[in-house]
């Protein structure tokens, strides 16, 4: 019997394996496709690795400021997918050697917990094999998800999915649904790579989610009508016909656009047919867990997507620490997501941590912001990446920084700077005061202070 199975192995999977391989556990793997899950083979690492690409397109535009002076080049996104295979093979034979060397037995195939200690594996032959273990971990991830009419086929249709696996080269118009992080991210890479791009959005604005602001989803949107990315807002997909290889679009705004494929990027739901005892799940299919991360059955446990947490990869790995100790500790710890940064890599990186200044709002926090922008910032002019912004959110009496966003190079780093500013309760004067290495970026700093702390310059 082992101490543990764990089932799947996308960023929780991951995280625990090493946790527990460090804990000196004997543990088993489940897996029915690629090791490193959804993020590393479909999502996560593929997708930053286009956009270095799609920006340095971008960035070719400026190489001749420096001296640089380049003939004419060519896009060839094939080339960019087999780059993107090679730097993930790289990363999935890490894990699999890992494996190998601590001798830990990886069952491919399809797990399901047909009792509270045992997991039978459906293996692609059709075969099956129970295994047992004192306690069982589910990080089985999320699936993408159809929409009314649109019905994923993986040639015409595509998820994000597909878009990572099957999509060696790009066609010359996409219709991509939904303009959310995925919408956005994968937008911008086509736009850059050549690709006529069309979003459209069911909601009034890109990125509609309430963490983030609509300071950030205008100053975005300006940025993708300059790459020359259509989008339509309000607006649906109402129908749509293949003709001649192409695909006849009709828009519930009246008007009609031809694509050669359409990408549906409208969310993702969870995978949690895992199990035939009963494993407890709300009605959208998550499992219910307690705060230890733990199910209705006091052995088994769960992570990451299959949960109603944030879905992110970061989420995931720190629900899986949370599990592991749970299950093998005494002191116990207690899931909190009270702090959480995130961070998307579209035409610009954009970061965000605590509450932007709707949420406040909405909570009946009273706020005064600072604002500074990368345009005087003189590490970004340096790198001709000056377009960008911080906006930080303080509580007005206390002057505590409660919230933070980024937009703009160094956004997905900087962030991390600006969490644990929120959680040790710094105050604009705090932030304002440090000193901070000339020049950098982290400086914005201190200049979205200055009218909190000293004074407005122009009164």
């Amino acid at each position: 019997m082992y101490d543990l199975v764990i089932i799947g192995t996308g960023p929780g999977g991951y995280e625990a394996i090493m946790t527990a391989l460090r804990m000196g556990l004997k543990i088993a793997v489940v897996e029915k496709n690629k090791l490193g899950g959804n993020c590393l083979n479909r999502a996560c690492i593929p997708t930053k690795y286009f956009r270095t690409g799609a920006h340095l397109v971008e960035k070719l535009s400026v190489v001749n400021e420096y001296g640089i002076i380049l003939g004419d080049y060519k896009l060839d996104y094939t080339k960019a997918w087999e780059g993107k295979e090679k730097a993930i093979g790289f990363l999935r034979r890490s894990l699999e050697q890992l494996l190998k060397a601590k001798k830990t037995p990886v069952y491919k195939g399809t797990g399901k917990i047909i009792d509270k200690n045992k997991v039978e594996i459906t293996k692609i032959d059709g075969s099956k094999e129970t295994i047992e273990a004192k306690y069982i971990l589910i990080a089985t991830g999320s699936v993408p998800v159809d929409i009314g009419n649109i019905k994923i086929d993986g040639e015409n249709v595509l998820s994000t999915e597909d878009y990572m696996d099957r999509l060696t080269s790009l066609p010359e118009k996409v219709l991509v649904v939904g303009g959310g992080v995925a919408g956005c991210e994968l937008g911008y890479i086509m736009n850059k790579y050549g690709t006529k791009v069309y979003i459209v959005e069911l909601m009034d604005r890109l990125l509609p989610s309430p963490i983030i602001s609509t300071e950030i989803s205008r100053f975005l949107h300006r940025k993708f009508k300059k790459l020359g990315i259509q989008t339509y807002f309000n607006t649906t997909l109402k129908e749509y016909k293949i003709s001649d290889g192409k695909i006849e679009c009709k828009l519930s705004n009246g008007e009609e656009i031809t694509v050669d494929k359409i990408l549906l990027s409208v969310g993702r739901k969870p995978n949690t047919d895992i199990d035939t005892i009963g494993i407890e799940k709300d009605e959208k299919g998550f499992i219910k867990v307690n705060k230890y991360m733990q199910t209705n059955f006091e052995n088994i446990y769960a992570c990451g997507d299959v949960v109603n947490s944030p879905m992110l990869a970061h989420v995931a790995s720190y629900e899986a620490r949370i599990a592991v100790n749970n299950m093998f500790n005494k002191e116990k710890e207690e899931a909190d997501y009270s702090l959480v940064p995130w961070a998307i890599f579209t035409a610009y990186e954009i970061a965000h941590v605590g509450l932007n200044e709707e949420q406040a709002k909405s909570q009946g926090i009273e706020t005064i912001t600072g604002y500074y922008p990368y345009t005087y910032n003189e590490k970004a002019v340096d790198e001709h990446e000056s377009e960008g912004f911080i906006r930080l959110v303080f509580e007005k009496n206390s002057q505590r920084i409660i919230g933070a966003s980024i937009v703009g190079i160094g956004a997905s780093e900087l962030i991390h700077e600006l969490a644990f500013a929120i959680k040790d309760k710094y105050t604009a004067k705090d932030l304002h005061e440090f000193i901070y290495f000339h020049p950098s970026l982290s400086e914005i700093l201190i200049y979205a202070t200055y009218d909190i702390v000293i004074g407005k310059l122009f009164r």
